[in-house]
């Protein structure tokens, strides 16, 4: 109900200050009142996880200024609310175009990439903000979990691996295992270092960190429970 009203005031304050009247122009000013009461709506939509009705409010402020770079970076950050990474992606491109050391914009474009599955993409863009703020914790953050993400990918190729590495050849089932899934696995160290950096420009986040890296684990000591349990089974108790 709240949000209707909110959305109601805001349609009624631009029919009344934009809508031409006969014999009158619109003014300028109204027109910037309007557009930023439509940027303050989107923003309170987005606050209350309405970020799909505060994407319309902000494509509306965008009409006067397409290239406006503090809205695109709103309007980005409410389509990776909604799940539309590609999407934001492209917003946040353009955003950098006019602007290469925008660090929101190379933050928000790594976690673009990222929420596509595309870890390895969204690292290259929060290498290059940290470039530029080393000292920022929640981008170290985020590339940790970059990391650690990639490193329960690697235990799951490691585990396939093992599957068919228990196969013989010439069986059903076999297949041959590249040697790159063979690789070292260092992801979870560079996940580690990462999330040490942070702690160390802001402490608070010790529990946070911890927090991740237990569960990741223990999802590895299962992980690798059933990688020995696929290599070697246990053996099967019959009767006499």
């Amino acid at each position: 109900m709240k949000v209707r009203t909110v959305l109601l005031l805001t349609v009624l304050v631009g029919l009344l200050l934009v809508v031409p009247i006969p014999g009158f122009a619109p003014l300028p000013a109204a027109q910037s009142l309007v557009r930023q009461g439509e940027i303050a709506t989107g923003d309170t939509l987005s606050s209350m996880n309405q970020s799909d009705l505060s994407l319309a409010l902000y494509d509306n402020a965008l009409a006067s200024n397409e290239t406006d770079p503090v809205l695109l970076k709103k309007k980005g950050e409410a389509l990776i609310q909604c799940g539309r990474e590609r999407e934001a992606e492209q917003v946040y491109r353009k955003v950098l175009a006019s602007d290469s050391n925008d660090t929101v914009a190379l933050e928000y474009l790594g976690d673009s990439l990222a929420g596509q599955g595309n870890l390895t993409g969204g690292l290259v863009y929060y290498d290059r903000a940290l470039a530029l703020r080393p000292d920022n914790a929640g981008l170290w953050m985020r590339e940790g979990d970059a990391y650690l993400l990639m490193s329960v990918n690697e235990d799951q190729e490691l585990h396939a691996a093992a599957r068919n590495l228990s196969v013989q050849p010439g069986t059903p089932g076999y297949q041959p295992v590249p040697s790159q899934e063979l690789r070292g696995m260092s992801s979870y160290r560079k996940s580690v270092e990462c999330y040490q950096k942070a702690i160390e420009h802001d402490p608070k986040l010790s529990v946070l960190v911890s927090t991740r890296l237990l569960a990741a684990t223990q999802s590895q000591v299962s992980d690798y429970q059933d990688l020995l349990n696929d290599i070697h089974p246990a053996a099967t108790v019959t009767g006499p």
